[in-house]
């Protein structure tokens, strides 16, 4: 069954995410969409795709049992910023949950 409508809580997550993909964007021109892990599915809550994307095979990155992030250019952020970013997703996910 398709899950049609969001919670507060998970609104409030995707309107999150929403602002971290603009940003990664514009930082670093790397396409991200957020996910909903649920067993080996992860569902599309939020992100980005442009054109032009890498022809390598998109990354899955976990954030937490519940949440992760796809993406087809992490690759190209630097690794001590990318470590940044993805602590400051862990953060923000334990305060939505």
């Amino acid at each position: 069954m398709v899950k049609e409508t969001f919670t507060s809580e998970e609104t409030l997550i995707a309107r999150h995410f929403d602002q971290m993909v603009q940003h990664i964007w514009v930082m670093y021109g790397v396409n991200v969409w957020f996910a909903e892990i649920m067993g080996k599915r992860w569902s599309y809550i939020t992100g980005r795709k442009e054109k032009g994307t890498s022809l390598l095979p998109p990354r899955r990155i976990k954030i937490t049992d519940r949440f992760g992030f796809i993406s087809d250019g992490w690759e190209n952020i630097p690794a001590d910023e990318s470590g940044i970013i993805i602590s400051s997703l862990i953060k923000a996910v334990k305060f939505y949950e």
